[in-house]
């Protein structure tokens, strides 16, 4: 498996991507900008891509997509993923009850094995991914890799197809740059959605345009990039030390799907 496979949900863009923060772009090597929010669009066609801002206005606390705890600790992802497990899991529980109970045959074993399968990489792609932020660090949890991202060591937020932190490694390595798979939100969706806000907007003729920006309602990714950017400026006020990205394998999610595969790999070769 190679260990970039669960780090860009969707990559395919040479561009560079939207930065947290339009200041970003005038900020010195090595500074943390954050993504503040501002007037323009979260993606737009005719602006640089390392100018575009990561956040737009609204971004109340009501519309916040996360709750923080009271020593700052908040979970990042969005609903649609958790949405799609609890929906497979409704469809696994249904077939296995509906086959496997019903049918003591060599069939309704072969297909337990391949609905744990399933579940493993669902389990690992929908449910697994979050991103937890807290006062010490930024954690990433892809598929099959996991990161912790020390605030001393996140020397950028970016939006592109997901939300991307450029992170120091040790010296003489560049910064990696770590796909966060539970925050995507591809560019051509956010314009889509842009585009249609921007047609509602423009048949109420009776709104002004502080009321128009006021009702906006913003993409949560570019929300979380937002916090993000905050965050990470915030621990640099504080005085953070320098620190570099710890990355290591997740076992656990591997081991829910090696071995259902190889039950279900060994059941067939038997037939």
């Amino acid at each position: 498996m190679s260990s970039h496979a669960d780090e860009a949900p969707m990559r395919g863009h040479a561009a560079r991507p939207e930065s947290a923060s339009a200041a970003q772009a005038e900020s010195p090597p090595g500074a943390v900008t954050p993504a503040t929010p501002s007037a323009e669009p979260a993606s737009t066609a005719s602006a640089p891509a390392a100018s575009r801002p990561a956040a737009v206005r609204g971004t109340g606390a009501a519309s916040r997509p996360w709750r923080a705890a009271a020593d700052g600790k908040a979970v990042l992802r969005r609903g649609g993923p958790l949405a799609l497990w609890w929906l497979w899991v409704a469809f696994a529980a249904f077939n296995f009850v509906d086959v496997a109970v019903r049918d003591h045959d060599y069939f309704s074993f072969e297909l337990t094995a391949g609905l744990l399968v399933v579940t493993a990489v669902v389990y690992a792609c929908a449910l697994r991914p979050r991103v937890v932020a807290d006062n010490e660090a930024v954690r990433v949890y892809n598929p099959y890799r996991d990161h912790l991202v020390r605030w001393g060591a996140l020397n950028g937020v970016f939006l592109g197809d997901s939300v991307e932190l450029a992170c120091a490694r040790p010296s003489p390595k560049k910064d990696q740059t770590i796909y966060c798979w539970a925050l995507y939100s591809g560019r051509r969706s956010r314009r889509r959605g842009q585009l249609r806000a921007e047609r509602r907007e423009a048949r109420v003729t009776w709104r002004t345009a502080a009321e128009i920006s006021e009702h906006k309602q913003p993409d949560a990714v570019n929300l979380i990039a937002a916090e993000l950017g905050r965050r990470s400026a915030d621990a640099r006020q504080r005085g953070v030390p320098p620190a570099t990205i710890e990355s290591r394998w997740a076992w656990l999610p591997v081991a829910y799907l090696l071995v259902p595969a190889g039950l279900l790999l060994a059941l067939v070769l038997a037939r």
